[in-house]
C-alpha cells in the first residue's frame, strides 16, 4: 500500500508492507566512476502510524529533535506529543492527516474511535454525582462504549485527538456546573474547577504524575469550562423559607441548565490571554 504525504509542498511517497511503513526513494542512475555519495532528501516529519504500519496523521519535529521519524501512535503517546495545544508542553505541529480516516471501513477508520463535537456534548449535558469521574465510572468518558471506548485515539470530524484528553470535557462541564451554582461567578467557577482537575489527574485524588502541570488536559479543561460557560445558563429561584431560619426572603436556590449555543469554544485551542487569565498551576 502506498500512502502520498505532502510536506511544505513536496509530495512523499510512503509504503507499507508486511506491517512496516517506509520512505520510497526514487533510484536514479550514475556514472560508473562517480564515487560521491548522493544526497537523500528526507522531510522534517515524523509519520504516525498504526501498529500494523498504516499511516495515521504526521507532525512536524521540533528543531532539537530527530528530524525524520516513522513511529507508530502508541509510541508517541508514551512520548507525551501532543498537536492540538500549541501552548502546551510537548506541542508539535500536525502537518498531514490521512484523508481516508473519515471514510468507513477504511484501516485509518478503525483506528479511532469516531465522534462529532455533538456526540461528546451529548454526553457532557447528562447530570451525574461527582464521584461518577472517578476512574472507571460511568463519568470516565474515555472508557464508556458511547465515549473513548478504550481508544488511544479519537476523530472528532476529521481531527485526531488522544482519547484521555477529551475525556477531560465531560468532567469539566459537571464540575464548572457545580462550582458556577455555588459561586455564581464564572471565572471562580473555572479557577476551581482547574484546581479540582490539578488535585484529581489521574482520576483518584492527589493523583498528579508530579511533572509539568502545562499539559494538554489542563488547556482541555479550561475549553470545556469555557464552553459550559456559553452553553448552559444560571437560574437562580427564590424559595420562601420559614421567617425564622433564613429571614422574610427566604433562600435562593441556583441551577444551571442547557442552552445551547455553539461548539467554537471546544474547538478553539487556548490562547496566552485565556491562559493567563484561567491558568491554576505554577510555572
Amino acid at each position: 500500500m502506498e500512502t502520498i504525504v505532502e510536506v511544505d509542498g513536496v509530495p512523499y511517497t510512503f509504503v507499507t508492507e508486511e506491517g512496516a511503513t517506509a520512505l520510497k526513494l526514487d533510484n536514479k542512475t550514475t556514472a560508473s566512476n562517480d564515487t560521491d555519495p548522493a544526497n537523500l532528501s528526507l522531510p522534517d516529519i515524523w509519520l504516525v502510524t498504526r501498529s500494523n504500519g498504516v499511516p495515521l496523521f504526521a507532525v512536524r519535529p521540533d528543531i532539537c529533535d530527530k528530524p525524520f521519524r516513522i513511529l507508530r501512535a502508541d509510541k508517541l503517546y508514551a512520548e507525551k506529543i501532543q498537536w492540538f495545544e500549541p501552548l502546551a508542553d510537548f506541542y508539535r505541529e500536525r502537518l498531514w492527516v490521512n484523508p481516508k480516516s473519515s471514510i468507513e471501513g477504511s484501516e485509518v477508520y478503525d483506528a479511532y474511535k469516531q465522534h462529532t463535537w455533538q456526540s461528546i456534548i451529548d454526553f457532557a449535558i447528562v447530570d451525574r454525582p461527582s464521584f461518577a469521574y472517578y476512574r472507571n465510572l460511568p463519568g470516565d468518558w474515555k472508557k464508556q462504549p458511547e465515549g473513548g471506548a478504550k481508544f488511544l485515539l479519537c476523530l472528532v470530524e476529521g481531527d485526531p485527538f488522544w482519547t484521555d484528553g477529551l475525556g477531560q470535557i465531560p468532567f469539566a462541564v459537571d464540575t464548572f456546573r457545580m462550582y458556577w451554582q455555588e459561586t455564581r461567578d464564572v471565572d471562580a467557577a473555572i479557577k476551581k474547577t482547574g484546581v479540582t482537575g490539578l488535585d484529581w489527574a489521574d482520576g483518584s485524588l492527589g493523583g498528579s504524575d508530579k511533572g509539568s502541570e502545562n499539559v494538554y488536559d489542563n488547556f482541555i479543561i479550561i475549553r470545556a469550562c469555557l464552553w459550559a460557560s456559553e452553553n448552559f445558563e444560571l437560574l437562580i429561584e427564590r424559595r420562601p423559607m420559614g421567617a425564622q431560619r433564613f429571614g422574610p426572603s427566604g433562600a435562593t436556590v441556583a441551577s444551571t441548565a442547557f442552552k445551547p449555543s455553539s461548539t467554537v469554544r471546544l474547538k478553539t485551542s487556548i490562547d496566552a490571554g485565556v491562559l493567563a487569565k484561567y491558568k491554576t498551576w505554577k510555572p
